[in-house]
């Protein structure tokens, strides 16, 4: 390379050519997904008002799953301290070049969007301000670097944006929702956007600068005193009685409180949205009543964090420390899933929590709505928030504690393909051709996890990772859960067929883990 900012941003392609790829893919699925569904029952209108939330909100879905997989191909920032060049060129090359990458990702998203549902959604105002946002949120990152002061910055960070750009489509504080679509882009909000992208570079600079210093943001000492109430360190001379018991400390405090973090964030953001722009109480217990759902999505991003067992968030192979600690590769994966447990119930309890106390107050102060929850809604569903979340949190668990990133993005690939090859088909079957085809996939997959369910225990019996009493108890429990499926099927709460296969294969993959954890971390610690 003749210059270091050249193999800055070489080095961003070539290490995530395949992640951004799969980034892209999964950002536009569940957009395509929902439009294919609109469109295959007449419901897509582009003139309709609907269009307008619905481009707000695919817009933003799109900015933070892609640029997740561009900050993720950058690595993190610190190992960059030491090449010889300003801080300025460092987050210059650093942040203009994903500023470029996702603006473009979100240009063509969009266009493909409007060519294949003939939408007329606007191109360049949605384009040039995810880019500005980009640059924003690293900036946040590199300024309160391993810092307390990140949620907070990065929280009044995403509230000044999501403000400014719920304005380009409608009065800010409206309780009428979007109006209209952002279809022009004036000066006055270029000149804004740049002013956005200025400041976040030179808080950048600013924060980079101090972190190859080694100086740290002033604290507070709120964390410091909150770990010393609820988790004080162990007195001097104690110590651990074995090695699981210390490993399992180490697991939980280094990722357990991730998902409990999220989901009171998620709740903060939920409620001051709602109170900003809506202020309706049937809208607010729906919301509620979704983030049961919204749990397993966020179980995506848990689920990889607990899977990385690598020196540093970007490296999911066991390094050698880890790999000779006196442990069997089934105590380390039973601590790993331990954790994962513990906190998806936490996360869980807290939602369930604040679910219950807006349900109680809503009764108190007779502000109850009168529709109170759809009539879809039935008694298996809050079960399913807690079981949901066990099963995405797990399987990507189990998946990242192989330690193969290729062979994540292979599998990545295997689950898009079937459904955007669906897409593509769509529009030119008729619509109980679709209602066939999916529902034979929904068959297939259901099959397929029983079946890989089967092969992972025998496989973790015959190499002794597992006992005949953990081969019974998975077994056990999954008969249990089936049953409940055909309880449900019989009451009439499962629909199809199909539908009822594929409930069964998601029953298989709650117990899987207790099979594919142990053999994912001896295939990744004898690599």
């Amino acid at each position: 390379m003749r210059s270091i900012p050249v193999a800055m941003t070489w080095e961003m392609l070539s290490r995530g050519r395949w992640s951004l790829i799969g980034m892209a893919l999964a950002a536009n699925a569940v957009p395509a997904l929902v439009l294919s569904a609109l469109h295959l029952k007449g419901a897509l209108e582009p003139g309709d008002q609907s269009q307008v939330t619905m481009q707000m909100l695919i817009v933003q879905i799109n900015m933070f799953v892609f640029a997740a997989g561009v900050f993720v191909a950058q690595g993190g920032p610190a190992r960059l301290f030491a090449i010889p060049v300003a801080s300025p060129t460092l987050v210059t090359w650093r942040m203009f070049p994903a500023m470029a990458i996702v603006s473009l990702e979100t240009l063509v998203s969009t266009a493909a969007l409007n060519a294949i549902f003939d939408l007329a959604w606007p191109l360049w105002g949605p384009a040039l301000f995810v880019a500005a946002a980009v640059a924003a949120v690293q900036a946040t990152f590199l300024f309160c670097d391993k810092s307390t002061w990140l949620i907070w910055a990065y929280g009044l960070v995403t509230m000044v944006l999501a403000l400014w750009y719920r304005s380009r489509y409608g009065a800010t504080f409206s309780s009428m929702g979007p109006t209209q679509m952002w279809s022009e882009v004036t000066p006055f909000e270029v000149l804004t956007l740049l002013a956005f992208v200025a400041i976040s570079w030179y808080l950048g600079v600013v924060g980079v600068a101090r972190s190859r210093r080694g100086d740290a943001l002033a604290s507070l000492g709120i964390l410091a005193w909150l770990e010393r109430v609820f988790d004080p360190t162990l007195k001097t001379g104690q110590m651990f009685r074995t090695p699981v018991e210390a490993q399992s400390w180490l697991e939980w405090q280094r990722k357990g409180g991730a998902m409990p973090a999220g989901v009171v964030f998620c709740l903060i953001l939920g409620v001051s949205g709602w109170l900003i722009f809506n202020r309706d109480p049937q809208d607010l217990l729906l919301g509620f009543v979704a983030g049961g759902g919204l749990l397993s999505v966020l179980g995506l991003v848990i689920g990889l964090m607990m899977g990385n067992v690598g020196a540093n968030d970007a490296i999911f192979e066991m390094g050698h420390f880890r790999a000779t600690r006196p442990m069997t590769s089934t105590e380390m994966a039973r601590t790993i899933l331990k954790t994962a447990g513990k906190s998806v119930c936490v996360a869980w309890s807290i939602w369930a929590a604040a679910f219950l106390a807006l349900y109680l107050t809503l009764r108190a102060t007779n502000s109850f709505p009168q529709q109170t929850l759809p009539k879809e809604l039935i008694w298996w569903y809050f079960p399913a928030t807690l079981l949901g979340p066990w099963i995405v949190v797990t399987a990507l668990t189990s998946v990242g504690l192989i330690g193969r990133s290729q062979l994540f993005v292979q599998l990545l690939f295997a689950l898009l393909t079937p459904f955007f090859g669906l897409v593509f088909l769509s529009s030119f079957l008729s619509r109980q051709a679709n209602s066939q085809l999916i529902q034979g996939l929904a068959a297939g997959f259901g099959v397929v996890f029983v079946l890989g369910t089967a092969w992972a225990f025998v496989a973790a019996h015959r190499r002794l990772l597992i006992g005949s009493t953990t081969v019974y108890l998975g077994s056990s429990v999954w008969v249990m859960l089936s049953a409940l499926v055909v309880l449900a099927r019989v009451l009439d709460f499962v629909g199809s067929t199909a539908v009822f296969v594929f409930v069964i294969g998601l029953a298989a993959l709650a117990v899987a883990p207790l099979a594919t954890a142990p053999l994912a971390v001896m295939w990744n610690r004898n690599r």
